[in-house]
């Protein structure tokens, strides 16, 4: 590796202690201020053409009209109604299939009990379906939760490493270099923490390059690299540092890029007035980042149970399939040749659309990090961060010159 010298420094002294100043296991942060490129400059191309933006305003309700509680019921897309319309469809076919056999058998009577159990059946149905919905509501509020720590931490680490202060005799092409390499490997924990949250879980965003094909973490056939998702990790990782990170399972990169993150900002806590409060502060911050993460991670990870679900889906199709039995024949025939077998419709439908679209909302909502619409895009928020350490680190005076590398863009445009 190239050995690190100062601006002020070119007769060949080397800074003290820092070329063996280590990121990874072999590659030297120096890499950053000599001769670094990152992937995208070194292999144009390799980054996957970005998805369409997301049409965000399609899941927002407008509710600043006197008429909205009206004009709101009428929509379909990204609606619950758009999601169970099979069941929707089964329960009219079943309603006619019921009175089909109800005007060629009219004499035939339902066991008394079967209301009984029908309303028995309603009670724990009721019950797992508000405890599912609720449980699914609760990981999304938690989820927007996790995902606003992560930038509130990432801030606080790019305040420690920007402005704290430094001693008299701090080395400023180093403090600079270090700076740079932090922010680059902050945004770098991100996305690989959205990565093994979203794209390893529900593959790549839908409409981007890779959309048609499956997340490969590792290996010859990796295609992590290419992912599109802004800021793109080909902009902020060098061929180098692919190869290294290639070999080391998804789960375990945000943890490695941490540790990576924690030795440089000790190298970095050298150059201050008070290193080890910065250190410790930095740090706090760090695991704190790592934490959440994990939140992240158990949402994602803890399916429902699968005797619950069945047990759920079962009750629902019971008590839904039940509802024509028992209020189609509630006219005579006189009634039902009058008003064209009427009875029993509203309440058939009415009910399979409450229950099945409280099962498929609660579903929706128990892994808020995908790539629905009404998901928390993590892209989104990879984005805030990179932009509040850009502004962060544009605002330092600097002896080389500020940090203003913008990992959003490709390097060769």
């Amino acid at each position: 590796l190239p050995t690190p010298r100062s601006s002020n420094n070119r007769k060949g002294i080397l800074l003290p202690g820092f070329a063996t100043m280590l990121t990874g296991s072999t590659f030297a942060v120096v890499s950053e201020e000599v001769e670094w490129k990152p992937l995208a400059a070194t292999s144009p191309g390799i980054v996957a053409s970005a998805a369409p933006p997301k049409a965000k305003k399609a899941v927002e309700f407008n509710e600043d009209s006197e008429i909205a509680f009206f004009t709101n019921m009428f929509r379909w897309s990204h609606t619950a109604f758009q999601e169970i319309w099979p069941q929707l469809v089964f329960q009219i076919t079943w309603v006619i299939v019921v009175w089909v056999m109800i005007w060629y058998w009219p004499e035939f009577t339902l066991p008394e009990e079967l209301k009984y159990a029908h309303s028995t059946i309603g009670k724990p149905l009721a019950f797992l379906l508000v405890f599912k919905s609720g449980q699914g509501y609760g990981n999304y509020v938690e989820g927007r939760k996790m995902l606003g720590g992560l930038c509130n931490n990432c801030r606080e680490m790019a305040q420690a490493v920007f402005t704290y202060k430094l001693s008299d005799s701090a080395d400023m092409v180093k403090v600079e270099m270090l700076r740079k390499v932090i922010r680059r490997k902050m945004n770098l924990m991100l996305a690989f923490q959205r990565q093994w949250a979203r794209e390893a879980k529900e593959g790549f965003s839908p409409g981007c390059g890779l959309e048609e094909e499956e997340y490969v973490g590792t290996g010859d056939a990796a295609n992590w690299h290419m992912d599109p998702s802004s800021p793109a990790i080909a902009n902020m990782i060098s061929q180098q540092e692919f190869e290294m990170y290639n070999t080391i399972a998804p789960t375990a990169r945000p943890a490695y890029v941490q540790t990576e993150i924690n030795k440089l900002a000790a190298e970095l806590s050298l150059e201050t007035a008070y290193p080890e409060h910065m250190f410790y502060g930095f740090t706090a911050n760090s695991a704190d980042t790592m934490n959440i993460f994990k939140g992240v991670y158990r949402i994602v990870e803890t399916a429902v149970p699968h005797p619950y679900i069945h047990l759920l889906y079962m009750l629902n199709f019971i008590y839904c399939f039940l509802v024509p039995l028992i209020y189609c024949p509630n006219s005579t025939i006189e009634k039902n040749e009058k008003f064209q077998f009427m009875s029993g419709w509203v309440a058939s439908i009415l009910i399979s659309a409450c229950f099945n679209g409280i099962m498929e909302v609660s579903g929706l909502l128990h892994n808020p990090f995908g790539h629905d619409l009404i998901d928390h895009d993590m892209g989104e928020f990879c984005m805030k961060a990179h932009t509040e350490t850009k502004v962060i680190a544009g605002m330092v005076k600097a002896e080389v010159g500020s940090d203003d590398t913008d990992y959003s863009k490709s390097p060769v445009e």
